[in-house]
């Protein structure tokens, strides 16, 4: 209501435009009555316009009005627009100083309506953020001041008026436009990563589009320093089933043939973003054999009963030197990833062997039909071998020294046409 009176005061001021002092929206055409409440609601452009009385430099009781008004427009947190202020005094050469002084009188005005020494506007600027999406940021800003005194006699006719019919000669113009990039700097937002990004351990690579990890569009903020990752492969099989465990989950049973740590100093936790997008991509080197057990991609994901590890949106990558499976994941997944298989109750038998105890090397303890049972993913052979159920040796990446050596790479990191879901 408050907004809506100050408009039709405004537009009183308006009807009023043989008087010199008021509001008034530059236009080369007068504006209708019935257009003005549309005028008025966040102008791109408006103006106060000042008269002062003869050889007098202060405004006066009346002007505060019109200056209180001009600033509930143009100071309002609400208003969408970030503009800039210009304040001009039109006199002659003889009044040169008493111009400056009225310039300097209505300049102390909006620094002291601030409490600072020079004009300050907070104002709410929309923002989209990948972890709240569409919000806005309270901002400060000091307001850009054009200063200003003209004398009349150098000026052609068309500058001395305003709206075709207002004298300017013995006033002090304020002007604000709607300029952004004056007010706030061009700098569009914050990035991290600032680019698109490849991050390599000697099996395993991290892929991340800019922004992918976090991202502000068109923001004033500082941004965070640049995140450093490391990843910590563990895709060695000898050593994974010598020291042999499950995948962590309360419910299914799903046995890992490797698994990699992502380290991040810029960490998310799963309470703290509600738009969160599975944009960073990680993968892995495959065989045929790995490949045609249709292993997954497991991290952690949060729900309402917790923590649990799931699958990931998995992919089959074609094309390439080396056969690959691609996992979606977000920042707050930055942790233990698996490449693992799912398996119910009745498939444990066929994919590994039977323990005697939970303390044999690589034992692990598997409920059955709610009861508890020793399982082990190998046994030696006669000669000392590993020696696995079928199944399960498909799932372990086993290759020869000559394949060993090649450190895989993709310069079509980001291709996603012709990849093949794995279900």
């Amino acid at each position: 209501m408050k907004r809506l009176a100050f408009i039709l005061s405004m537009i009183v001021a308006l009807a009023a435009s043989a008087q010199t002092s008021g509001l008034h929206i530059p236009s080369e055409k007068p504006i209708k009555p019935r257009d003005l409440p549309k005028a008025w609601t966040n102008p791109e452009v408006f103006c106060l316009l000042l008269h002062f009385g003869e050889g007098d430099s202060a405004y006066r009781e009346e002007d505060l009005d019109l200056l209180d008004s001009a600033y509930q427009v143009a100071f309002d947190r609400q208003n969408p627009r970030l503009y800039t202020m210009s304040i001009e005094a039109y006199g002659n050469a003889r009044n040169e100083a008493l111009m400056q002084s009225r310039v300097e009188s209505v300049y102390r005005y909006f620094t002291m309506r601030g409490h600072e020494i020079v004009p300050v506007r907070y104002a709410y600027n929309p923002i989209h953020c990948s972890c709240h999406g569409d919000t806005t940021e309270l901002i400060r800003y000091e307001v850009p001041t054009d200063k200003q005194v003209y004398d009349c006699a150098d000026l052609p006719s068309s500058r001395k008026i305003l709206n075709k019919d207002i004298q300017l000669e013995g006033t002090v113009l304020i002007t604000f436009r709607d300029n952004p990039v004056e007010c706030i700097g061009a700098g569009g937002g914050c990035y991290i990563p600032a680019q698109d990004s490849n991050i390599r351990a000697y099996y395993t690579q991290l892929i991340l589009k800019k922004g992918s990890i976090y991202s502000v569009d068109n923001t004033r903020d500082s941004c965070p320093p640049p995140v450093q990752i490391s990843i910590d492969e563990h895709l060695d099989y000898q050593q994974l089933i010598e020291k042999y465990f499950l995948v962590p989950h309360r419910r299914n049973i799903i046995l890992p043939v490797g698994y990699v740590v992502l380290h991040s100093s810029f960490n998310r936790q799963p309470d703290e973003c509600t738009a969160l997008t599975d944009s960073i991509f990680i993968r892995f080197p495959v065989t045929d054999e790995q490949l045609e057990s249709r292993l997954r991609v497991y991290a952690k994901k949060y729900g309402s009963k917790g923590m649990e590890y799931k699958p990931l949106t998995t992919k089959k990558i074609k094309g390439g030197a080396v056969l690959m499976i691609q996992g979606a994941l977000n920042p707050t997944q930055f942790d233990t990833i698996f490449i693992a298989k799912r398996i119910s109750e009745d498939e444990v038998s066929k994919y590994l062997f039977p323990a005697d105890s939970p303390t044999e090397q690589g034992a692990v303890t598997i409920k059955i039909k709610g009861e508890e049972r020793f399982f082990k993913p190998f046994r030696m052979d006669r000669n000392g071998q590993y020696e696995f159920r079928k199944p399960f040796r498909n799932m372990l990446r086993i290759i020869d020294e000559e394949e060993e050596t090649l450190n895989p790479s993709d310069t079509n990191l980001f291709r996603n046409d012709g990849d093949e879901e794995i279900e």
